[in-house]
């Protein structure tokens, strides 16, 4: 973990972001407040966009209700349709 403190380094946002890259990296401000910034899964961010999006929520919740098996002579039909 790298701790910048941002009153006192004069680091770019690139750079800062390619550190963390590696490691996670806390910010801290002057006040005392602290932040951090880390590298993430691009699928760990598509889960957590889709999960705030409520038609894709009731989406899942409509799947969620129907039945879990389909019979072999309702699957012909559907296939032959």
């Amino acid at each position: 973990m790298k701790v910048i403190e941002l009153g006192q380094t004069h680091a770019s946002l690139d750079e800062v972001v390619d550190q963390a890259q590696d490691e996670l990296v806390v910010l801290r401000k002057a006040n005392g407040s602290v932040f951090a910034l880390s590298h993430v899964d691009e699928f760990a961010v598509e889960v957590e966009l889709l999960k705030d999006n409520p038609e894709f929520m009731a989406l899942l919740r409509q799947l969620s209700q129907e039945p879990a098996t389909i019979s072999l002579e309702d699957l012909r039909q559907e296939l032959a349709s």
